[in-house]
C-alpha cells in the first residue's frame, strides 16, 4: 500500500477550479513508475475547494491501496 508520503513523489499537480453548477473541481495527477510521459488524471467534484482537495487525496491513496 503506498501512503500520501509515497504517492506524494509522484504527484504532478492539483489543481483547484469552480465550475458553475457542479461546485468546485480537484485534479490531480499521478505519473507512472519513472516515465514522465505516462500519468494518471484523478478528478473529483465537492461544494468547497478543502473538501474537493481532501477527496481528491483520498480517491488518489484508495487507488494506490
Amino acid at each position: 500500500m503506498l501512503t500520501m508520503d509515497r504517492i506524494r513523489g509522484r504527484l504532478v499537480d492539483i489543481e483547484l477550479e469552480k465550475v458553475e453548477p457542479f461546485g468546485w473541481v480537484a485534479v490531480g495527477v499521478v505519473m507512472e513508475g519513472f516515465s514522465h510521459e505516462k500519468g494518471m488524471l484523478f478528478e473529483v467534484k465537492a461544494s468547497d475547494p478543502f473538501e474537493a482537495e481532501t477527496k481528491l487525496r483520498a480517491e488518489i491513496e484508495a487507488f494506490f491501496a
